[in-house]
C-alpha cells in the first residue's frame, strides 16, 4: 500500500526510513540514487528523502508489477477446486 506524502514548503516527500520495511529494502535496491533529496527542516537536515512523484512512479512501475495479485500455487488449487465434482 502506498503511504501518504508529508509536505514541506511546498515539498511533497517521503522519508525513505518510514517507510514499510518490505517497501524500503525493495526500493533501495532498485531507485536511483541521484533522486534521493535532502530536506532542511528547522535547521536540522533530514536526509533519505524522495520526492512523492518519484516514490508514487517506483511504486506503480517496480513494486507493484514486483507483486503478483495470486501466486501460481493459489490459481492452481483455484482451478482444481473448479473441477472438482461435488456431491449432494
Amino acid at each position: 500500500m502506498k503511504v501518504k506524502s508529508t509536505i514541506y514548503k511546498g515539498i511533497e516527500y517521503v522519508q525513505i526510513n518510514t517507510l514499510p520495511k518490505e517497501q524500503m529494502d525493495s526500493l533501495m535496491k532498485t531507485i536511483n540514487r541521484e533522486l534521493l533529496i535532502k530536506i532542511l527542516i528547522d535547521d536540522k537536515l533530514v536526509g533519505n528523502c524522495l520526492q512523492f512523484k518519484d516514490y508514487e512512479s517506483w511504486f506503480d512501475l517496480v513494486y507493484s508489477s514486483d507483486k503478483p495479485t495470486m501466486t501460481k500455487a493459489v490459481k492452481e488449487k483455484e482451478k482444481m477446486l473448479e473441477a472438482e465434482p461435488v456431491s449432494l
